[in-house]
């Protein structure tokens, strides 16, 4: 039986700025075509979208950390006082008991601090972790300089002592000191709150990592194809590359291995590597961000997909629109769905640290017909067994609620008060109760 009287979906932003934020608004989205009545708790402001799909909106009308000064970046990407303030007066004024609330990113402009906020809640509330921002420092496992991934358990003598930090020492310290206040506020091995992971080995990464939250769930994410009819891979030539242009995401790795295995690549994105791809790599074109209509354009001329990611990829969007449109991949392990592409037949994974062995995969897809055909009817019909359609996805997600408020119990004299704390501005030194 649905128990839900409205929908809170919390996020930095208000539009759609990266893979989290295009999944917030499409919570949003479905919620609302669903019919239930949701608000939008943001670190931005409302948008027309937002108003035309009758979504109430509650934002700071504010900006992502690098976009404000160096001192005022510190202080409010640690406790933002402000996410205390609007969230706290809004569940005062609003809450019910069928109110479920729906947490996405926070390190860019709520902070830490959302955890404090949601406490009076916390047991109606679904996290979910579209990146490691929860458990590592630095929100990837990864050691920028490096361009490696980093071992080092989150918070240990080790990872302080990691200067993992895409920019200097300064941030990482920083980050850390962030960390800190973090885990004390959300005291995650108490928290009654559920956290969702979006693969399997993303939410054994957080155990492992010392992540200790009682209630956890897997949800993958929803992925729409680039095409509806199979891409006829094997009668193609060249590669296809989606994603930002950095060495992060390994585009040195798929520009230097088409040259060198004498194919050619597309690559659509932007970033870092942009003008040196452009100078130093003739056979390669680039075309910017493009929106999908106009990927599936490029999708239906290549042999394959390469993502060569360096940094952990809990999920690669692109891997399943890709071969859900019929397209092979080609994969490092980086990506926690490396391992599902070569078991369902549709691709091969590779080591970033063995360059070799991808120019041999890229010989080996530019000569083999037959193989790309058995590997593109294998990615047509079994990719989309590995995430959810956004109707299946939005089920998953409104029977957490459910669960969740038949769990629920009549607030605590605790829980009150800290409702009503946050009303009037006053700290809570309650635990969850």
């Amino acid at each position: 039986m649905d128990k839900i009287d409205r929908i809170v979906v919390i996020h930095d932003y208000s539009i759609a700025e990266g893979g989290a934020g295009i999944l917030a608004l499409k919570a949003v989205e479905q919620y609302r075509a669903r019919g239930y009545p949701v608000t939008l708790l943001t670190g931005q402001a409302t948008t027309d979208h937002l108003e035309d799909l009758g979504v109430t909106v509650s934002g700071l009308n504010s900006q992502g950390l690098l976009e404000r000064s160096a001192l005022q970046a510190m202080r409010d990407g640690i406790h933002n006082s402000n996410t205390v303030a609007m969230i706290g007066r809004w569940i005062a004024e609003h809450d019910t008991p069928g109110t479920v609330y729906h947490l996405n990113n926070w390190a860019q402009i709520l902070s830490p601090t959302i955890y404090k906020a949601l406490r009076p809640v916390a047991d109606r509330t679904l996290v979910t972790c579209h990146d490691f921002f929860n458990v590592c420092p630095n929100g990837s496992f990864l050691h920028f300089g490096k361009s490696e991934p980093c071992d080092a358990k989150p918070m240990s003598t080790a990872c302080f002592m990691k200067q993992c930090d895409r920019r200097n020492a300064i941030h990482k310290y920083w980050r850390f000191a962030r960390h800190m206040h973090l885990n004390r506020i959300a005291q995650f091995d108490q928290s009654p709150s559920t956290f969702s992971f979006i693969h399997e080995e993303m939410r054994l990464k957080f155990r492992r990592a010392g992540f200790s939250a009682p209630d956890t769930v897997v949800i993958p994410n929803p992925v729409d194809a680039w095409t509806n009819a199979r891409i006829r891979a094997e009668k193609n030539a060249g590669y296809l590359f989606v994603g930002r242009l950095g060495r992060d995401k390994g585009a040195d790795i798929a520009l230097k291995a088409t040259s060198d295995a004498g194919t050619t690549i597309t690559m659509v994105g932007s970033g870092e590597l942009e003008r040196e791809a452009s100078r130093n790599f003739p056979h390669a074109r680039l075309t910017g961000w493009l929106q999908p209509g106009e990927i599936a354009q490029y999708a239906r001329k290549a042999r394959a997909l390469i993502v060569p990611s360096r940094v952990t990829e809990p999920f690669g969007l692109v891997i399943l629109e890709a071969a859900m449109s019929g397209l092979p991949v080609i994969v490092s392990d980086s990506a926690y769905l490396s391992t599902d592409v070569e078991h369902l037949g549709f691709g091969r994974r590779f080591s970033v640290n063995d360059p070799r062995r991808l120019v041999e995969l890229l010989e080996m897809f530019s000569h083999d017909d037959s193989l790309i055909e058995k590997m593109s009817h294998k990615a047509y019909e079994h990719a989309p067994s590995l995430c959810h359609t956004a109707a299946s996805w939005t089920d998953a997600h409104i029977d957490v609620f459910n669960q969740k408020l038949s769990r629920a119990s009549v607030p605590s004299s605790r829980q009150l008060e800290a409702r009503e704390n946050a009303l009037r501005g006053i700290p809570s030194h309650s635990q969850f109760s």
